[in-house]
């Protein structure tokens, strides 16, 4: 259970362009970036790409939810998708744990909340308007696909836009070189790797351009989230 707060600050975003240029790597390592207020107390998120104000054209972030929290009834005109990293993430859909993947299409409307307190990845306005389907995984439950001894993936979306899986890595898995024709990006969820021989941990966010190469080592057993390819670009 997370720590209630007594933090009663909160801000409106401005509008801004932040990491939206997708022809430019970006590499920010867990815990280098602050967490920033919210319109909602006890709501902080640390912003990894964003763009427009309060109501994002695109944005990805780490959302924090402090327990009893809760942020106002609100539409997703670009639709919306989030794997809950910690705690219980609350809406009128249902109570999602750690480890619930969530896709929600355009138009989608709901009132979060937490009991308890959690935090989300989430990705804000990338989903295309003709898909329709609200998606719900608990990725704890799923069957998983063995790529090899130390290496499982799990689909969690696939379109023209995107290719969107989690990789469960086992500590000493070594990967060869593979070059992705689209733009690839990675949020890892836990454990400890290298990536292109940089190291990485839990909250780090990497973005990098079309046709770049990837060498993943694992020194710790480790899960990353990757997109293969932009999603819906609005601007």
């Amino acid at each position: 259970m997370m720590k209630k707060t007594n933090d009663k600050k909160t801000a409106q975003q401005a509008y801004i362009e932040w990491n939206v240029d997708f022809s430019e790597p970006i590499t920010i390592k867990g815990g280098s970036l602050p967490y920033s207020d919210t319109p909602m107390v006890g709501v902080k998120r640390m912003m990894f790409e964003r763009r427009g104000d309060e109501v994002a054209r695109r944005a990805t972030s780490c959302v924090r939810y402090a327990p009893g929290s809760e942020f106002k009834p609100h539409s997703h005109p670009g639709g919306e998708e989030y794997i809950v990293l910690d705690g219980t993430f609350s809406d009128q859909q249902g109570d999602f744990s750690q480890g619930w993947y969530v896709r929600n299409p355009v138009g989608s409307v709901h009132a979060p909340f937490t009991k308890d307190g959690c935090e989300i990845f989430v990705k804000l306005s990338q989903v295309p308007a003709e898909e329709e389907d609200y998606v719900y995984i608990d990725t704890n439950a799923a069957t998983w696909t063995d790529i090899d001894k130390n290496h499982q993936q799990l689909q969690l979306w696939k379109s023209s836009v995107e290719n969107t899986t989690l990789h469960r890595f086992k500590e000493g898995y070594h990967s060869q070189s593979e070059e992705f024709q689209d733009v690839v990006e990675i949020f890892v969820l836990s454990g400890e790797l290298s990536i292109n021989g940089e190291n990485y941990q839990h909250h780090s966010w990497l973005r990098l351009p079309a046709h770049s190469s990837l060498t993943i080592n694992v020194h710790k057993n480790s899960v990353i989230y990757r997109k293969v390819g932009t999603g819906e670009v609005r601007h």
